[in-house]
């Protein structure tokens, strides 16, 4: 269970700014938070907020957001434009993939031993 006045604080608000941000009078905030039952969407949105993705599910622990941009576990940053770019990347690599292996084939067939005949002989 989380406690909703930590949420919202772990986001950077206090009651009142976070009313306004959400648009909601502040004995809402009050009230969501004497219940610690604020609606799911507003817990997630905090969380997110707090650059907690762990709401997302178990592959996500860890991620988080620093300055727009999702930062990995390993701290790795990822663009948005990395992430668009990913299926194109992945449609780059099946390319070459195939392509590698006509090659492979075409050099085994290149370099297998072949009999060639010319006027009636064999030649090697």
């Amino acid at each position: 269970m989380i406690d909703f006045y930590l949420l919202y604080r772990k986001a950077n608000f206090y009651q009142d700014t976070l009313a306004r941000y959400l648009e909601v009078t502040p004995k809402t905030i009050r009230n969501w938070e004497k219940t610690n039952n604020p609606p799911a969407a507003v817990t997630k949105l905090l969380q997110l907020l707090s650059n907690d993705l762990s709401h997302l599910g178990k592959p996500w622990s860890g991620f988080r957001f620093i300055a727009g941009e999702l930062v990995t576990p390993e701290n790795e940053f990822v663009a948005p434009g990395k992430i668009r770019a990913h299926k194109y990347l992945l449609m780059t690599i099946d390319f070459r993939a195939e392509e590698n292996t006509r090659l492979k084939h075409e050099i085994e067939r290149l370099s297998s031993p072949k009999r060639y005949m010319s006027v009636g002989k064999l030649f090697p």
